[in-house]
């Protein structure tokens, strides 16, 4: 049974059918292989064509809350545990004083994230699963508004999110608010 719809809110982590990214050569669902995206292009255009796709039940981070409209999907970015060769890497101290751009440390053991190792988000991976590919009645863990602050903040940057316009926007509602407060 699946997560319930309140359940699916933002820093919320979940267990998840999460895809894994199609790669060339590639191997239709009809036994050919197709050498590049381009030979792709050609074959299909615009059309759809079936193609196996691989994934995995992994946890997996809610970046926003519940599903929009008529759609299922939920964005969400993959979450792995440690292993020796990232602990071994160059990058590993700064990731450990949460420093690296593109992964958020979650220590071992911290209870409210749910997960049993000591783990990473993958900030650069974004992924789209379907409301029904996410199992369990409740969520595994959360993170707090903290962490998810970090996340949003690296998220704009990774992305090259040009936040401006939203920021005055909602910088010049603040200053109308405050003037018709005053004039109460």
């Amino acid at each position: 049974m699946p997560v319930p719809l309140a359940e699916l809110r933002r820093g919320r982590v979940v267990l998840a059918l999460f895809p894994f990214a199609s790669s060339f050569p590639l191997q239709t669902d009809d036994g050919r292989t197709i050498a590049t995206i381009e030979d792709f292009a050609r074959a299909h255009g615009g059309a759809a064509a079936g193609v196996p796709a691989e994934g995995r039940i992994r946890p997996v981070l809610l970046l926003h809350d519940r599903t929009r409209g008529a759609y299922g999907d939920v964005l969400c970015l993959r979450i792995s545990s440690v292993k020796e060769p990232m602990r071994e890497s160059e990058a590993w101290p700064r990731v450990v004083r949460q420093e690296h751009p593109l992964f958020l440390h979650l220590p071992a053991p911290t209870r409210r994230y749910g997960l049993r190792e000591e783990s990473v988000i993958a900030l650069s991976s974004i992924g789209a699963v379907h409301k029904s590919a996410i199992a369990g009645q409740t969520p595994l863990g959360t993170l707090d508004h903290g962490e998810m602050r970090i996340v949003s903040e690296r998220l704009a940057r990774l992305l090259s999110l040009d936040l401006g316009p939203l920021v005055a926007a909602q910088a010049r509602e603040l200053v109308l608010r405050l003037a018709r407060l005053r004039n109460e």
